[in-house]
């Protein structure tokens, strides 16, 4: 395995480190990409030991995670504390966007009259599926319908006026659809930074390089939907603490190889690979296997996909329309994808090889609480949920 792969699997906590809790995993990752919730929790699950998809939802109903729009204007879990200075970095980009939309699905109307009309609808009344919400907003004068409640919303989330709460209970109606609530509501404080734009700089290059060194600027910009200039600002902000690589790389300064404070300790065997990965070294034995939800970091993370993801194979992943699939990932390489279809977890290698996953589908099972049974394809490269 190279080096490079090795440190991004360690910065990634795909070593399964000692065990951090679901807010912990999201203060190291700083943002977990959360457009699918079942995707979402996945990635807990691939890195750590013991938690369950129960402990994911528990940490969204107590509201020590929130899931709410982030990096690239995209859904993620974020830890309350910060939502305020990350959305004063994305939130006008995504306001834009919103108000493009909005206009798009028939509603007209700037942020100055439909943000009220937002607020109105949504304070006082804890979370409320899209359908509660379009009829809230319509009593109030703002007719909306379809995905412009939806686009409403993410106008309110880029004012730090709105988040998503947690999916409706089995059982109860809209169980399982998403939920937005009043921020400040949810939260006990609206949602506001105490940064100002070159603190947040700062600390966004800080915390991405915690999870993503080694990495560049441009990786950054990439996995932030910001500009490249606000990138190199960031970096130039946290020169001082940055250590420059072979090949155009940074990594924090006195750090483990680069994955951060307390992560040299010894290597623990990890759950599901009947190998464990080096954590000081920030390498990984060989044949350790990971069964990488959709849309998970480990892809999403860096400007390019180069030496994790075969130009052969990208289009098996990534067929476009916004699709990035669940993959089995050897030593740090993509070596086919999967899919869950009731209880049967279907492996499809890019190549005519057995790969090693009964021990992640064992994990996937407990992890869902649920029985998952193995099988593998060697025709169809996918299908299924994507998740």
């Amino acid at each position: 395995m190279s080096d490079l792969r090795g440190e991004r699997l360690a910065a990634q906590s795909l070593h399964r480190p000692a065990p951090l809790g679901v807010p912990g995993l999201v203060g190291r990752l700083l943002a977990v990409q959360a457009q699918d919730v079942t995707a979402a929790a996945l990635a807990f699950r691939v890195r750590s030991t013991g938690l369950t998809r129960e402990d994911v939802e528990t940490a969204v109903r107590e509201r020590s995670i929130v899931r709410a729009w982030g990096p690239r204007g995209t859904l993620h879990y974020m830890l309350p504390e910060d939502l305020g200075w990350l959305t004063s970095l994305s939130g006008a980009a995504l306001a834009r966007t919103a108000i493009r939309r909005i206009g798009q699905e028939g509603v007209a109307g700037s942020p100055e009259t439909l943000l009220p009309a937002v607020v109105r609808a949504l304070e006082g009344q804890g979370p409320l599926t899209k359908a509660e919400l379009g009829e809230r907003l319509s009593a109030r004068g703002l007719p909306a319908t379809g995905q412009a409640i939806v686009h409403l919303a993410a106008l309110g989330a880029a004012h730090g006026l709105v988040v998503l709460g947690p999916g409706g209970r089995d059982g109860a109606p809209g169980a399982g659809k998403p939920t937005y609530v009043h921020a400040a509501d949810w939260l006990g404080a609206p949602v506001a930074s105490s940064l100002d734009r070159d603190r947040s700089l700062a600390e966004l290059a800080r915390r991405y390089l915690r999870a993503h060194a080694p990495a560049a600027p441009a990786d950054l910009a990439a996995w932030s939907g910001l500009p490249l200039r606000d990138a190199r600002t960031g970096w130039r902000l946290i020169a001082g603490s940055l250590d420059e690589l072979p090949g155009g790389c940074w990594r924090l300064r006195g750090t483990a190889s680069g994955t951060g404070a307390g992560m040299g300790a010894a290597s623990e065997t990890a759950s599901g690979t009947g190998a464990g990965m080096g954590i000081a070294s920030g390498t990984a034995a060989p044949h350790a296997v990971r069964l990488l939800p959709a849309f998970d970091e480990y892809l999403l993370g860096w400007r390019t996909r180069a030496g994790v993801l075969a130009d052969a194979h990208a289009r098996a992943v990534h067929p476009g329309g916004g699709i990035l699939r669940p993959t089995v990932l050897v030593d740090g390489v993509i070596r086919g994808t999967w899919s869950l279809n009731g209880s049967t977890l279907t492996v499809s290698p890019f190549e005519a090889e057995r790969l090693p996953v009964q021990a992640e589908a064992e994990d996937v099972s407990r992890f869902l609480g649920r029985p998952v049974t193995p099988a593998v394809s060697y025709g169809e490269p996918f299908s299924g949920h994507g998740r």
